[in-house]
């Protein structure tokens, strides 16, 4: 092996059922006799952009001080590992958008429920706002991570749009009477 093929390395990550777990012992067997290291840690995949590498250097600092953080830049070796990848990401991002959704869904049944009760004031409103601004940001954060799907971003989108007239029609009916005329 000449000094170029020693740095690089070849990341397999692999996901059998633990029955037969003859699979899971062929695929062990077979790694091991191509030299695999099956080292004690946990193992994430992350999109290579310059912010994720600078927030991996940042935590790589207090990760040295506990344990060991080995950070590796790695390629799909094919297309058809690019394809697995992408819809890995894509599932989840389409859970966390789901969970959005379903977090969205409770803010407009609280207003609903607030409203029923008659439980419309300032206060109400101000934890509606606060609610809110959390969940924007929620769904910030998940859109700037990239990989989701167009269509469940729009469909949270379109919810938190209707969050936000919900509170709207909310902090409207809070105002006192005189405040509207």
């Amino acid at each position: 092996m000449d000094g170029s093929e020693a740095k690089k390395w070849i990341l397999v990550a692999y996901d059998l059922p633990n029955e037969p777990s003859k699979l899971r012992v062929r695929a062990w067997r077979n790694f091991k006799k191509l030299g695999a290291l099956y080292p004690p840690v946990s193992l994430c995949i992350l999109p290579n952009t310059a912010q994720v590498r600078n927030d991996v250097d940042r935590f790589r600092r207090d990760f040295k001080r506990y344990g060991t953080i080995l950070v590796i830049a790695a390629d799909p070796l094919g297309a058809p590992d690019e394809v697995v990848l992408s819809k890995m990401f894509q599932e989840d991002r389409r859970k966390q958008y789901d969970e959005i959704y379903e977090e969205c869904q409770e803010f407009l049944d609280e207003i609903e429920q607030n409203v029923a009760d008659g439980k419309v004031t300032y206060e109400e409103t101000d934890e509606l706002e606060q609610a809110l601004e959390a969940l924007e940001k929620w769904y910030s954060d998940v859109r700037e991570k990239r990989y989701g799907r167009d269509e469940d971003a729009s469909k949270v989108q379109k919810i938190l749009s209707r969050c936000k007239s919900a509170l709207a029609s909310f902090a409207e009916k809070a105002q006192p009477a005189d405040v509207n005329k």
